[in-house]
């Protein structure tokens, strides 16, 4: 297949293939002009960081890093000593689609315990918790909850369950850890801000995203844990995520937050995914693998499928052993796309 081919594909791989949003694009070129500070004393990245720290809601401190297994690898480095563990779900990013990051480079462990619909569930945690701890140094010291919102499948957390893991985390003396690489698509499924999240959870770090939503390289290592600033600055550039030329980064976040583009953003790629899944769910050979709750859809479908859909659809076989693709929206997936995706199953169904 030539190039030319590859681009009238419909694109569903992921929203990391998306364009950076035109304003954002813009943000960028306006702050390319003259000198500036490098390493993060600029007039854009100290906008960035007051932008972030109100959208929180809470005092805390921002790190700018240009990758989101950046900004968990950093949080858990600030949370975590080589002989502590991290308890996750085993869909986890951290543990099967980071490169293995978090123990080659953090130096813990991680204890994963089954997801349910992408979430982790406190008795869950509790039984992991005893079962470590049974054995006293002859096994790790628990000392993180991570967990990722929305989850690595699309499912949301809901404010509610968010409060009964902070609760956990408080009454077991673990720390919270949230990858909110597609916070903003969580916050939208919600009906909810930003810092709702935050304080429902009582984060102790945060890597926020950025770059699946509109943005270009940008994330940021949010912490509210004042016990956790020691060494900070050292480690930023330690673990390679501090950026000479900074401003690029942080100036994206300009637009991005005082417009409150990161909603319009994430509106439009969950509606858009939705809108995919009510045309793909009436399909009878077509099933859905979770709720839809925010920009990304897993199912099912007949393995004779999976090539056709495949040749006109970018996008993931996510699990071949029982047919399972994953398309994931964007804030750019048009109602076109739509019509597309529905034409193309009618006639995979219509042939079968």
């Amino acid at each position: 297949m030539d190039e030319a081919d590859t681009q009238k594909k419909i694109c569903l791989a992921s929203d990391n293939c998306s364009p950076a949003h035109p304003l954002v694009i813009q943000a960028i070129v306006d702050a390319n002009e003259g000198f500036a500070a490098s390493y993060g004393p600029d007039r854009w990245t100290e906008k960035a960081i007051d932008l972030i720290r109100t959208s929180m809601g809470a005092p805390c401190r921002v790190f700018m890093v240009p990758t989101g297994t950046g900004g968990n690898v950093l949080g858990l480095l600030l949370a975590c000593h080589r002989y502590e563990s991290v308890v996750c779900t085993d869909i986890a990013h951290i543990h099967y689609q980071e490169s293995g990051s978090a123990e080659a480079i953090v130096g813990c462990k991680l204890l994963t315990v089954p997801h349910e619909m992408g979430k982790i569930r406190p008795d869950h945690v509790i039984q992991k918790l005893r079962s470590e701890r049974a054995f006293g140094k002859h096994s790790t010291s628990p000392r993180v909850l991570a967990i990722t919102q929305p989850t690595e499948i699309g499912t949301v957390y809901t404010l509610s369950e968010l409060k009964s893991l902070g609760k956990l985390c408080h009454d077991e003396n673990l720390l919270l850890h949230m990858d909110g690489s597609r916070l903003y698509n969580a916050a939208v499924a919600l009906k909810a801000e930003l810092h709702d999240i935050v304080l429902a959870a009582r984060i102790d770090t945060l890597a926020l995203g950025g770059t699946k939503n509109g943005l270009v390289g940008a994330e940021a290592l949010v912490v509210f844990n004042d016990t956790l600033i020691l060494g900070s600055e050292h480690l930023h550039k330690q673990t390679l995520q501090l950026l000479s030329k900074m401003r690029y980064l942080s100036a994206q976040y300009i637009p991005f937050l005082t417009k409150k583009l990161w909603s319009t953003l994430a509106q439009a790629a969950n509606l858009r995914a939705q809108e995919i899944a009510s045309v793909i769910s009436k399909i009878p050979e077509v099933s859905l693998s979770y709720p839809v709750e925010t920009n990304q859809v897993f199912f099912t479908v007949p393995f004779e499928w999976i090539l056709p859909i495949q040749e006109k659809i970018s996008c993931m076989l996510w699990d071949g052993a029982i047919n399972q693709l994953r398309f994931v929206a964007s804030w750019n997936t048009s109602a076109e796309d739509v019509k597309g995706v529905e034409a193309i199953f009618a006639v995979l169904a219509k042939n079968l």
